[in-house]
This record gives structure tokens, C-alpha cells and sequence, in this order.
């Protein structure tokens, strides 16, 4: 009974015959969805959500681990994720604002009302999602659909503190390990800073792997097993990190809005978020159609579509007996 169980948990591995066959259906999908038009609408909410985001960061996470050591995560988001060159102005800007003026109550409201807003970002992103995950669906009453929506924008709520813990775990992680490693080493020659290098842009890769997991299995409306969210993830997280080389270069050499301080800033994470976005969008098309080779085809799943279901399927059997 254990071992049936375990195999169907199971995820078959690919022939390279099925690999090129993955890989060439998920470009053919990915270029019939209009990427183009969630890429812009995502980054769009992503212009309004930033400063939010940013709030929320420091008045939260800043009473554990320190306001100076947040400032000193989101320089190095906008440096090298984003791959701003010069961060001063908007760091200037961040570090003489007072996030602890203002009463508890006003505080309270003003966090609910940047939630909702930041979670905006989150539901453009899963209606995003579902459309390259192939997830459609309609509902029989107004009211369930309330309650789904509802319920959808309060996972985007729950998923923004989630995502925010992940990125504030791996750089206190990455900083131990880099520190460790140098003590290790000591004075560092070529070969060493070497490995160092290659172990920081591991770490990134890793947390994205991390963010990417999380999104592929919970930010939509469809059922996604853990090992699918995760084969996705590391496909994505690897694609970004390849295109935000390319994406780094073309901002900081060609890309007008480079040297317009604060304007210029939000011009360029507008472009970033963009291109990114458009990586993003491959990673989900690659993880719907692997689930699709591999019998597990990514569905939205009510208690009263499992049912019909689990009658079709039981039907199917009773007629073959």
C-alpha cells in the first residue's frame, strides 16, 4: 500500500526525446499568450506597489532585525536584482523618512490600506498566471464568487510577509556564509574570490528558486503538486538569472532614463519589472506544459469539480468492468 502511494506521488523522468519536446511546446505556447500585455499590466501595478512594499518592509521586519540592515536588503535588491547603478538618491530619501511617526491607530490604517494596495501586484500576477497555467473557470452563483475572490485576495495579503521573510532570511543567510567563507579563506586570492562569487550568485538563484516555488504552487487558482512548483522554479530561476544579465546590461548602457536620479529609478524598475516578467511568464508556460507531459495536468479545482470528477472517473471503471 506504501509503495502505491509513493508512486503515485511520483513524478516520471523525462526521455531527452520529451525534454526538446517540452522545450518546443513551451516557446510555441508562450509566444501565442499575449506575454506582452501581463508584462505591462504587471508592471504597471508593480510602479504603485513598490513604495508600499517598501513601508511595509521597514515598519515590520525593521522592528526585528533593524531598519539600517532593511535599507541596507532594498539597496541591494535595487542594485543587483534590478541593477540600478547609482541607488543614492532614493536610499537618501528612504533613510530620512520617519517610519515611526504617527499614532498606532493611524499606523494600523495606513497598513491595511498599503496592504490592499500592494497586494495588487499579487493579483494582476495571479490572474497572470492562471492565464499561462491554461487555468479557466466560471462559477454557478454570485456568492461563491465572492467568496473566491475573497479568498484570493487574502492569500496575496498572507503570501506578501511570506515572500518578504524569504528574501530577509537568505541575505542574513548569504551574509553568514560569505563571512564565514572568508574567514576561511583568509586572504583571498583569485581562485578564492572566485568560488566566493559563484557562492553569492548561487544564493540568489537559490532564493529565487525559493520566491518562484511559492508562486507556482500557490499564487493562482489551479492544483500544482510541490515537485511540479518546484522543477518550475528552478527552470525559471536559472532562465532570469541568465536574462538579467542581458536585462542589466541594456539598462545600465542603453536605456535613456539610466541617469535621471528618483524619475530615472522608477523608469528603470519599470523596465525591469517588465522584461523580468517576461522570463516569469516562460517559467509558468514551461511548468504547465511539464505537468501536462507528466499526466498532471494543472486544474482549478473546487470541492464540487472533484466530485464530478472522482463520478466520471468512477463511472469510466465501472464500465470497463
Amino acid at each position: 500500500m506504501l509503495k502505491k502511494l509513493r508512486s503515485k506521488g511520483r513524478i516520471r523522468k523525462l526521455t531527452w526525446l520529451e525534454v526538446w519536446e517540452v522545450t518546443k511546446s513551451t516557446f510555441i505556447e508562450f509566444f501565442q499568450e499575449n506575454s506582452f500585455f501581463h508584462g505591462a499590466a504587471l508592471a504597471y501595478y508593480a510602479i504603485f506597489a513598490v513604495v508600499p512594499m517598501i513601508y511595509l518592509s521597514l515598519i515590520s521586519f525593521g522592528k526585528f532585525v533593524g531598519q539600517t540592515n532593511m535599507l541596507k536588503i532594498i539597496d541591494k535588491i535595487l542594485r543587483e536584482e534590478v541593477g540600478l547603478e547609482d541607488s543614492s538618491g532614493i536610499m537618501s530619501f528612504l533613510e530620512e523618512v520617519d517610519f515611526e511617526k504617527g499614532s498606532f491607530v493611524l499606523n494600523v490604517v495606513g497598513v491595511i490600506a498599503l496592504l490592499l494596495s500592494s497586494s495588487a501586484l499579487l493579483a494582476s500576477l495571479r490572474t497572470s498566471i492562471n492565464e499561462f497555467f491554461d487555468v479557466h473557470f466560471t462559477f454557478d452563483n454570485r456568492k461563491r464568487q465572492i467568496f473566491h475572490h475573497l479568498g484570493a485576495r487574502l492569500m496575496n495579503i498572507v503570501l506578501l510577509p511570506v515572500f518578504g521573510l524569504v528574501i530577509v532570511v537568505t541575505y542574513f543567510g548569504e551574509t553568514i556564509i560569505l563571512s564565514l567563507s572568508s574567514q576561511l579563506f583568509g586572504d583571498l586570492n583569485a581562485v578564492e574570490g572566485f568560488i566566493l562569487e559563484i557562492l553569492k550568485h548561487a544564493i540568489a538563484i537559490f532564493t529565487n528558486v525559493l520566491l518562484f516555488a511559492i508562486i507556482f504552487k500557490y499564487l493562482h487558482d489551479g492544483k500544482v503538486e510541490w515537485k511540479l512548483a518546484i522543477s518550475g522554479a528552478m527552470v525559471t530561476a536559472i532562465l532570469l538569472y541568465l536574462g538579467q544579465l542581458l536585462i542589466h546590461f541594456y539598462l545600465s548602457n542603453y536605456f535613456f532614463g539610466s541617469s535621471v536620479g528618483i524619475p530615472g529609478t522608477i523608469l528603470i524598475m519599470l523596465a525591469w519589472m517588465y522584461y523580468s516578467s517576461q522570463i516569469i511568464f516562460l517559467g509558468a508556460k514551461f511548468t504547465k506544459v511539464y505537468a501536462d507531459k507528466v499526466g498532471k495536468t494543472i486544474v482549478f479545482q473546487t470541492r464540487r469539480f472533484q466530485a464530478k470528477r472522482a463520478a466520471v472517473e468512477k463511472g469510466r471503471t465501472s464500465g470497463k468492468s
